[in-house]
């Protein structure tokens, strides 16, 4: 009898936390204090406020600085949700996603405008799952994405 190999369901998950070690890394590297957190809930947000998707963050307005690990079922949607926010709030944005062709494909207009700069973070970053490092690191590497207050075209 042929069997397969069960799919991981971690794999699937939209629930990976950022580590705080990134997120501090970041933070500094690009001078970004973001206030609000908007792919997060109470006990793993990085910032003081904080959408969960379920809230629908991507229906309410990103009036103070960002950070956005975003649920990668729905990258594209908050990556050209940024970009209006963005536009229409003069804010920083500093999102984190895969570094992969699909990823890429849904940033082309966004950096054809010079809206945002991406740039490479060394090595696969190892997410959270509950609290607790998962036990591989993420599938692929990752891009910081920012957006810059005070550069809107």
């Amino acid at each position: 009898m042929l069997h397969k190999q069960p799919r991981s369901t971690a794999s699937l998950s939209d629930e990976y936390e950022t580590p705080v070690s990134l997120y501090l890394e970041l933070c500094e590297k690009y001078h970004i204090t973001p206030e609000l957190d908007v792919a997060a809930d109470y006990s793993n947000s990085k910032s003081p406020y904080w959408y969960y998707k379920e809230d629908s963050a991507l229906n309410k307005t990103w009036d103070m600085d960002v950070w956005c690990n975003p649920p990668h079922t729905l990258t594209k949607e908050f990556a050209r949700y940024a970009d209006q926010q963005w536009s229409d709030n003069d804010i920083n944005i500093l999102m984190i996603v895969p570094a992969n062709s699909i990823c890429a494909k849904y940033f082309d207009d966004i950096f054809e405008k010079n809206h945002a700069t991406y740039h490479r973070i060394n090595g696969r970053p190892t997410f959270l799952e509950n609290g607790r490092p998962c036990e591989k690191p993420a599938r692929n590497s990752y891009f910081a994405v920012v957006w810059r207050e005070g550069q809107r075209c």
